[in-house]
């Protein structure tokens, strides 16, 4: 985590070396949209770049700690930017940069001790799309990609059968 305004994956010419490491399938997936639950475009096109990719903004709230943290758009990467440190393994209220408006929890993933997970989704589709679960304890970079028909088995299996 940096805590000055340099980010060190700026623009970085060992591009490839550096996301290998992130790649065990033989390929890279890279979020280029990503939206909160009311619509918000939560791609920030004009702050650090990350191997000269674009990040997705989230606000993330700790206590009395409040900052924009831009994600690396590289599915895996576990890197990110604040101006702020937060405290690992605590846990953080998510939020749209912009409206404030929090993100979207996703039932049947997480609990309260290792964290929930909350949706940042890659379509204008919204909750109809797919999206990528991010958790909100600080430091956890265990993240998922999730379908439409992924997130709706999920749904089911956390409905409780009367």
């Amino acid at each position: 985590m940096s805590t000055d305004k340099k980010n060190e994956f700026d623009n970085r010419p060992e591009t490839a070396s550096r996301l290998r490491a992130i790649s065990e399938k033989g390929y890279i997936v890279v979020v280029t949209q990503a939206y909160g639950p009311n619509g918000e475009d939560l791609m920030d096109r004009e702050g650090p770049k990350f191997s000269g990719e674009p990040g997705v903004k989230l606000r993330v709230t700790q206590g009395d700690k409040t900052a924009d943290v831009i994600l690396s758009p590289f599915f895996g990467d576990p890197a990110k930017y604040s101006s702020v440190e937060f405290e690992v393994g605590k846990r953080c209220v998510l939020t749209c940069p912009e409206s404030g408006d929090p993100l979207d929890r996703i039932d049947g993933m997480g609990n309260d001790e290792d964290g929930h997970f909350y949706a940042v989704y890659l379509t204008s589709k919204l909750g109809e799309g797919e999206l990528v679960a991010v958790n909100d304890v600080w430091g956890v970079t265990e993240s998922r990609m999730l379908s439409e028909g992924e997130l709706l088995n999920l749904y089911a299996e956390s409905e409780p059968i009367e």
